[in-house]
């Protein structure tokens, strides 16, 4: 049998977790019968990484441990889907989620104070900060999931780099006496926190297969927590105790929380030992990939989605602020966006575990695109607006739980490690979009092209942002159509 040989395990086959007893030697399981492996019961005991994607016998001898005379033993793996150490997991990622990606979206109190009070005259500089703590983050995937993949041993010890440095970021930025220096502590150095983030979206494929949406609809849902409470926090610690105190207080907390998450933090399928006979096999990136449609037409998707999805969050304070919505004023409306991702965040990620991606991302990137052209294109009253931040929370802040959908078919028949490569490339499409939404935008706001149009096409300068933002997600969603099973 080659050594090359793999094996795909059926999801249908589940195994409790019991001790180990298999003492065969590595080469007697090569020479048994073929079929043993494929049916999973090869091994009495626990069973080998249950999962959909291909286990080939370098990756065997990258899970088996070496026993008395060289001979292989399982380790005990805790089941998927389910118990204590699956959901166990899930929270703590969740909770680095939600202070990761939530605290960005205090960044426009933080903006406002900074203007206000602090530097009036560098609104070009304070902008840029506030850009670049996303996009950087975003951004920061290309490097980073190649330097998981490669360094695997090395996980905990990043995340801990990533941890203190955005960390040390947020108590920096209390101490500031120029605008550049929050270009260098939120806008350059927080990013470092991507590193704590990455392996929680990532080590989530091994822990859930069945409920892989579900899992990730749960996992993402921590952004929208965030950026709902976060930006209330951040505002009542600047009124009631002052700029220094509020950041200070930030850092030590985002410290203190996500160290205890990090306990938690742990792989379902151990590495091997370091003294081990058989070294970790190098996880180098299958080209191959770049064959299949699934790869092609997912990443088109991503990146249409992603060019007009920042839009409204960016921009819908300044709308409200520009038709004389108040009640709520944009900031709420922002808030409320954020509420309804929460829960259709679950939602949409329960859907994707049922229903083809083709059908889930079609439907999701219709019902984004008719909120944007219909209820935000003619809201210039704020009950218009309000049922815009709704359906738009439902729908486009809840399109990254089908992203485990997607990254599950392109990495089909792929070793595992290939999830990671495919989450960071969609990661960075993201950053494309955060990164540039601002600047197209601003140029499409100068266009008058709709003006003396229906509605706030013509009553305001948004028409060419809005016609913009509706026709790239509806392309998006055109494209991910054509998205095999």
């Amino acid at each position: 049998m080659s050594a090359t040989e793999t094996y795909t395990y059926p999801q249908s086959i589940e195994l409790e977790p019991v001790q180990p007893v298999y003492t065969g030697g590595r080469d007697k399981l090569r020479n048994s019968d073929p079929d043993l492996l494929s049916r999973g019961d090869a091994i009495a005991g626990p069973s080998l990484p249950q999962t959909p994607d291909v286990l080939s016998l370098h990756n065997l001898d990258a899970v088996l441990g070496d026993g008395e005379g060289g001979e292989r033993v399982t380790p005990v793996l805790h089941p998927p889907d389910k118990g204590r150490h699956a959901w166990q997991f899930l929270a703590a990622a969740t909770l680095v989620e939600t202070w990761v990606w939530g605290l960005p979206y205090t960044v426009g109190v933080l903006h406002a104070y900074w203007h206000t009070n602090m530097f009036p005259e560098d609104e070009s500089t304070l902008t840029l900060a506030a850009t670049l703590q996303t996009g950087l983050m975003f951004m920061s995937t290309a490097l980073l999931g190649p330097l998981f993949t490669t360094f695997p041993r090395k996980r905990q010890f990043i995340q801990a780099v990533g941890l203190v440095v955005a960390s040390a970021s947020i108590i920096a930025a209390g101490f500031v006496t120029k605008a550049s220096h929050l270009v260098a502590t939120i806008g350059c150095l927080y990013p470092f926190a991507g590193a704590l983030y990455l392996p929680c979206a990532t080590l989530m494929y091994e822990w859930f297969i069945e409920r892989r949406g579900l899992a990730s609809g749960i996992l993402f849902a921590g952004t929208g927590i965030g950026g709902t409470i976060f930006p209330l926090v951040v505002g009542g610690l600047l009124s009631r105790f002052g700029y220094r105190a509020a950041m200070v207080s930030l850092g030590l907390a985002f410290f203190v929380m996500n160290a205890l998450a990090l306990m938690f933090i742990k792989r379902r399928v151990p590495l091997p030992a370091k003294g081990a006979t058989h070294a970790l096999p190098r996880a180098n990136f299958d080209w191959s990939v770049l064959r299949t449609s699934a790869f092609w037409l997912g990443m088109s998707a991503l990146l249409l989605t992603s060019l007009g999805n920042f839009n409204p969050t960016l921009w819908i304070p300044t709308f409200a602020a520009t038709v004389g919505a108040t009640k709520p004023d944009g900031t709420s409306l922002v808030a409320i966006m954020n509420a309804v991702s929460v829960p259709s965040n679950i939602l949409m990620g329960w859907i994707s575990d049922r229903l083809p991606a083709r059908v889930t991302v079609f439907g999701n990137c219709a019902l984004a695109a008719i909120s944007v052209v219909i209820l935000w294109g003619l809201g210039t009253s704020s009950g218009m607006l309000v049922a815009f931040s709704m359906l738009w929370g439902f729908s486009a802040l809840s399109f990254v739980s089908l992203w485990s959908k997607l990254i599950t078919r392109t990495c089909k028949d792929r070793d595992p490690h290939m999830n990671t490569y495919i989450f960071s490339l969609y990661a960075v499409l993201r950053g494309v979009g955060n990164l540039t939404s601002g600047p197209i935008s601003t140029k499409l706001l100068r266009t008058g092209v709709f003006r003396g149009a229906a509605g706030a096409y013509g009553s305001t300068n948004f028409g060419a942002v809005l016609v913009y933002t509706g026709v790239t997600i509806m392309c998006g969603g055109l494209v991910g159509i054509f998205f095999p099973n």
